[in-house]
């Protein structure tokens, strides 16, 4: 499913801002410093930090598969097929050392 959301949730005293993307199966906390999830005094606040949050995602640079953020995918693909044919060190090639 391609979803997309962003909401306030009440968690132990305070509010979590949650988003979910297409990429995740469930709805994800917005962290903070240290991996824990930010926690707002009010509801609107809230809501406004998981609406940022996820027109942030989408103004963002979206990446298609196997492209890299920034850079077309012909050069994507040629660094991996770099990658793919790089020799290693001290590997002989048609019975030389390369």
């Amino acid at each position: 499913m391609n979803e997309f959301a962003g909401f306030a949730t009440p968690r132990g005293g305070g509010w979590w801002a949650m988003t979910r993307f297409a990429r995740d199966a469930k709805a994800k906390p917005i962290l903070g410093e240290g991996g824990s999830p930010l926690v707002f005094q009010d509801e609107l606040s809230t809501t406004k930090a998981a609406l940022h949050h996820v027109l942030a995602y989408f103004n963002g640079h979206l990446v298609a598969s196997r492209e890299i953020a920034g850079s077309s995918i012909r050069e994507a693909r040629r660094s991996a097929a770099d990658r793919l044919f790089q020799r290693k060190e001290g590997e002989r090639v048609g019975g030389q050392r390369a």
